[in-house]
């Protein structure tokens, strides 16, 4: 694994598999938590994975955080085409305010695909593989880096903060943070690996979802009931190294001169929490 904590570019912050400075900071109380979630098993494809326990599983974790169902929108296998997500996307930036929260929680396949917009050094995109309307992937069902970031930035203002959870193959810079499209956005990405990496899957959800999972609960258990992306972000580190023990890099990234201690952690249980390791979701 790698480990690395710089700033890329002169302003945007990465960390690799090491702790970020985690003392929170210079984030108001308050405002709403709206999430969005795609998860895909892929069923009707030669490459299933079990990414819809993941979806439930978050789901049990926004119940425990009482955060409303008319501020949800969870996408399961075939409905999530790109068509839909991108629409959906939109439709929720209508709706997220200056202060509010919009998390973005992604468990599938991904890939890679050419850059033709030459802002990406090794020649390729990194992009999320949602599904034609039979379950099926192909180049057009993919959505680019690049068309994630536009559909982002052009949906949401630039009072909302942005989280963005990602466990998926090739997925470090999903967010494509570096263009400038992201300039002056208070944004946060972690994702399950590097560009060049895969993120395991062990049969009942993915490594890193399940360290997040497993880091939350710890938390809570720790009596933090109010903290940061940044010490999440350890916490989850600490968690795979205990638990799995991975070669994936679990990678943070923040939008241009922003800081992983500056966002509060949204996700925070209302009532008592317990991960799901080691269980399945009741369907």
């Amino acid at each position: 694994c790698v480990t690395l904590s710089v700033k890329l570019c002169g302003e945007v912050y990465k960390a690799l598999n090491t702790p970020v400075q985690d003392d929170l900071a210079d984030d108001e109380a308050g405002g709403q938590v709206y999430v969005m979630m795609c998860c895909l098993d892929y069923k009707q494809t030669s490459n299933p994975l079990s990414c819809t326990i993941d979806g439930k599983n978050m789901c049990r974790l926004l119940d425990a955080c009482a955060v409303p169902q008319e501020n949800r929108v969870v996408l399961f296998d075939e409905q999530c085409t790109k068509e839909n997500v991108q629409a959906q996307l939109e439709a929720m930036g209508q709706r997220v305010g200056d202060g509010d929260y919009f998390v973005f929680y992604y468990s599938g396949h991904g890939t890679n695909l050419k850059d033709y917009s030459g802002d990406e050094a090794d020649g390729q995109d990194e992009a999320f593989c949602f599904v034609t309307p039979d379950g099926q992937i192909n180049y057009d069902s993919c959505m680019s880096d690049d068309n994630f970031a536009a559909t982002m930035t052009d949906s949401f203002g630039e009072g909302v903060k942005v989280l963005i959870l990602t466990d998926c193959c090739h997925s470090g810079t999903i967010a494509d943070f570096h263009t400038g499209s992201w300039g002056g956005r208070k944004a946060i990405s972690i994702t399950g690996c590097l560009d060049g990496q895969t993120s395991g899957d062990i049969g009942r959800g993915g490594i890193f979802t399940h360290s997040m999972l497993l880091a939350i609960a710890e938390l809570q258990g720790e009596g933090e009931d109010r903290y940061s992306v940044g010490k999440l972000y350890n916490k989850t580190l600490n968690k795979d190294e205990e638990q799995f023990q991975s070669q994936q890099d679990i990678c943070l990234q923040c939008s241009p001169g922003f800081l992983p201690n500056q966002m509060a952690w949204p996700l925070v249980p209302q009532q008592q929490y317990s991960s799901p390791l080691g269980l399945r979701c009741i369907d």
